[in-house]
C-alpha cells in the first residue's frame, strides 16, 4: 500500500471524516495500530472512500477489511451492535461476534473470493442481555476492491427484522388459536345437538344447515365480488390490448384465449353470486311452459341424441316472476347433471304443477306456488350425498368434470326469487329436482327494465365530447373503466369514493356518472340518491355484480353488471347519455 501524503498543516488529511456522526469521530480519534490498518491518515484511498460512504448512510452498514475482517461501521450499525459498541469498532469480526464465528468465516471466504451473499430473514443466535437470543436479519454481502482491484474487504448491509418476524409469528399463532377455539366451539355445539331430545333434533339440524349455507353464501358472495373486480380489470385490459395488436394471428389467438378464460371466470363468479343470492336478476313475468318449449332445441343439442326429453305440463299453470335467462340456465344445469347421472343414456322428464301452501313448512311461507321439476333415472344419491348436494364446490364427478356450482346456483336462484330447491333421490333409482317459485299475481304488470335517460335542466355548458365521471374504490377497475371510456372517445374524470365524487362535481361539469355500489363510507346507492337531490338531470349508472341495493332506493337506476365488456359499457352509456341538445340545455 502507498501512504497518502499529509498536508503541511496536518489537519486536512482527516477532513473526509467531518460530519460523519459519532462513530466517525470515534474512528478519527482511535488508535488503529493494533488492528493492522495503521493511522487513519495513512489509509489507502479505497478504504477511506468506502468508509466515508458507509458513515453517511442511514442504513446499518459494516465494513470487514482485510483477511481478519477488521470491523468499521456507521452510527446505524452501532445501534444494532448494542453494548458491544464501541469495543466492537476495529475488532476482528470473528472475535467481535464469536457466537457466529463460523457464519462470518464463510462470509469472509466468499467475499474475498469476489462472491456475494444475500439472506432474507436469516435467523442467528446472538448474545444479548447476557444470554443467547434468536435474531432475524436481512443480510447483503458484497466484495470491496482494494488499490490493486482485487477484493480487499467485504461490505455488509444489516437490517434487523426480528420485530416483524415475531409479529408475523404472533399473528399466525393467534390465528391458529382462533381456529382451534372456533373448532372447539363447533365441536361443543355439535355435541350439544347430539345430546338434545329426539323430537327437536330435526329442527336443530335444519337450523344448522341454514346457518351453514348462509355463511357459505356470504363467503362465496364476497369472493365472487372480489373476483368480479379482478376479472373486470383483466377482461377490459385484454379488450383494449386486442384493438392495438399488430396483424399477427398468433397474438390474436393468444389474446382471444385469454379473453375466453376471463369469460369462463365471469361465468363462474355469476354462479357463485347465484348461490349467494347476490346476482342481479331481471324481474319479468314468465310462462314456464313457453320457457321450456323455447329451450327444447338448445337442451337437446346440449344433452345429445341418446337422451330423451319428455314434458308433462299441468293445465292452467300460473306465471311466475323472475329472470328468464337465469331460469333457463338453472334448468339446463339440472338437465346436464341428469344426463351425467345416467351415463349419457336415458329419459329426462320435465314437469310443472302448482300448489297452495297453507302453513309455513320450514322452507316456504304460506302462499300460491308453481313447481318446475326435472327427473332422471340415473344413479341417484344416498342420504349423505343428498344433504351436501347444494353446497358450493361439492361434486361427485371426477376431477375436471364439474365445478360443484351447478346445484348451488339453482339453490341460490330459487331462494333469491322467494322459493326453494327441493331434491329427492334414491340410490340406483334416480333423482328429482324441484324448483318451487311464488306464483305471479294475475294483475301484476310486466315490468320494463329499459332505463330512461334523465331529463331536465342541466347546469353545464355543452362540450365537444361528453364527460363521464366513474366512481370506484378499486384502483384496477377504476383505471380499466377510464381506459375503456377514453378509447370510446369520451372525456373521463375519476373518483375513488362518493365523497371525492361530490367534491369533484362542485368544480367540474359532467354528463353522466358511473358508480360502483359496494364502497366504504358512502355506497353507490347513497351517492346516487345525493346526486338526484343536487343534480336531478344528471344520469347515473350503477355498475355492480351484487343485487343488494337497499329496498326502495333508486328502483329505476340503470344497472351494468360486473365484469362488463367495453361493448356492454358502450351500449349502456349510449342509451343513458343525454343527447347533445340536452347536455347543457
Amino acid at each position: 500500500m502507498t501512504n497518502a501524503a499529509l498536508p503541511p498543516d496536518g489537519t486536512s488529511a482527516l477532513a473526509w471524516l467531518d460530519g460523519t456522526g459519532e462513530t466517525g469521530q470515534l474512528i478519527r480519534g482511535m488508535d488503529w495500530t493494533r488492528s493492522g490498518l495503521g493511522p487513519v491518515e495513512s489509509w489507502p484511498p479505497s478504504l477511506r472512500a468506502v468508509t466515508g460512504m458507509l458513515l453517511l448512510s442511514p442504513v446499518p452498514i459494516v465494513l470487514l477489511w482485510g483477511e481478519p475482517g477488521i470491523m468499521i461501521y456507521n452510527d446505524a450499525y452501532s445501534v444494532f451492535a448494542g453494548n458491544r459498541h464501541p469495543a466492537l469498532l476495529g475488532s476482528e469480526v470473528r472475535k467481535g461476534w464469536a457466537e457466529i464465528a463460523d457464519f462470518n468465516d464463510n462470509v469472509m471466504r466468499v467475499g474475498l473470493a469476489g462472491g456475494t451473499l444475500a439472506y432474507k430473514d436469516q435467523e442467528l443466535s446472538l448474545i444479548r442481555h447476557g444470554q443467547p437470543e434468536p435474531v432475524w436479519m436481512d443480510l447483503d454481502y458484497s466484495p470491496v476492491p482494494g488499490e490493486d482491484g482485487k477484493p480487499a474487504g467485504v461490505i455488509a448491509i444489516v437490517v434487523e427484522t426480528t420485530e416483524r418476524v415475531l409479529a408475523e409469528r404472533r399473528a399466525r399463532e393467534s390465528e391458529r388459536r382462533f381456529r382451534e377455539e372456533l373448532e372447539a366451539q363447533v365441536r361443543d355445539r355439535t355435541d350439544a345437538l347430539a345430546r338434545s331430545e329426539a323430537n327437536s333434533r330435526k329442527a336443530e339440524q335444519a337450523l344448522m344447515q341454514m346457518q351453514k349455507m348462509e355463511a357459505l353464501g356470504n363467503l362465496t358472495g364476497g369472493i365472487a365480488h372480489d373476483f368480479n373486480n379482478l376479472l373486470m380489470a383483466v377482461h377490459g385490459s385484454l379488450e383494449l390490448l386486442r384493438e392495438r395488436l399488430p396483424d399477427d394471428p398468433l397474438l390474436f389467438r393468444l389474446v382471444d384465449n385469454a379473453l375466453a378464460g376471463a369469460q369462463r371466470g365471469s361465468t363462474l363468479t355469476r354462479r357463485m353470486l347465484a348461490f349467494a343470492r347476490r346476482q342481479d336478476l331481471k324481474k319479468e313475468r314468465i310462462d314456464l311452459h313457453a320457457l321450456v318449449d323455447g329451450m327444447r332445441e338448445l337442451m337437446q343439442r346440449s344433452l345429445g341424441g341418446t337422451i330423451v326429453v319428455e314434458t308433462r305440463f299441468s293445465a292452467n299453470l300460473p306465471a311466475v316472476e323472475g329472470d328468464a335467462n337465469q331460469l333457463e340456465s338453472a334448468l339446463l344445469n339440472l338437465a346436464v347433471n341428469a344426463r351425467d347421472a345416467m351415463d349419457g343414456v336415458g329419459t329426462i322428464v320435465i314437469a310443472t304443477t302448482d300448489a297452495w301452501v297453507k302453513e309455513h313448512d320450514g322452507t316456504l311461507a304460506p302462499g300460491h306456488y308453481v313447481c318446475l321439476s326435472l327427473s332422471d333415472t340415473g344413479s341417484g344419491m344416498d342420504d349423505a350425498t343428498l344433504k351436501r348436494a347444494t353446497e358450493p364446490f361439492f361434486t361427485t364427478k371426477g376431477v375436471g368434470k364439474g365445478t360443484g356450482l351447478g346445484l348451488s346456483m339453482v339453490h341460490g336462484l330459487a331462494e333469491q326469487l322467494g322459493g326453494v330447491l327441493r331434491m329427492n333421490s334414491r340410490k340406483d333409482i334416480g333423482t328429482t329436482a324441484e324448483i318451487w317459485l311464488p306464483a305471479a299475481q294475475a294483475s301484476m304488470p310486466v315490468t320494463s327494465q329499459e332505463p330512461v335517460a334523465a331529463t331536465g335542466v342541466r347546469r353545464c355548458i355543452p362540450a365537444q365530447a361528453a364527460t363521464i365521471l366513474t366512481v370506484d374504490d378499486d384502483d384496477l377497475v377504476r383505471m380499466t373503466t377510464v381506459e375503456m371510456l377514453e378509447d370510446l372517445g369520451y372525456a373521463v374524470a375519476a373518483a375513488r369514493s362518493g365523497a371525492e365524487a361530490l367534491k369533484l362535481l362542485e368544480a367540474r361539469c359532467v354528463d353522466l356518472v358511473i358508480t360502483d355500489h359496494a364502497m366504504p363510507q358512502m355506497t353507490g346507492a347513497q351517492l346516487a340518491a345525493t346526486l338526484r337531490e343536487r343534480y336531478p338531470a344528471l344520469p347515473v349508472i350503477m355498475a355492480t355484480g351484487y343485487a343488494d341495493l337497499p329496498a326502495g332506493q333508486q328502483p329505476d337506476l340503470p344497472r351494468l353488471a360486473k365484469p362488463y365488456s367495453q361493448q356492454a359499457l358502450a351500449d349502456i352509456v349510449a342509451r343513458i347519455m343525454p343527447r347533445p341538445e340536452q347536455r347543457g340545455a
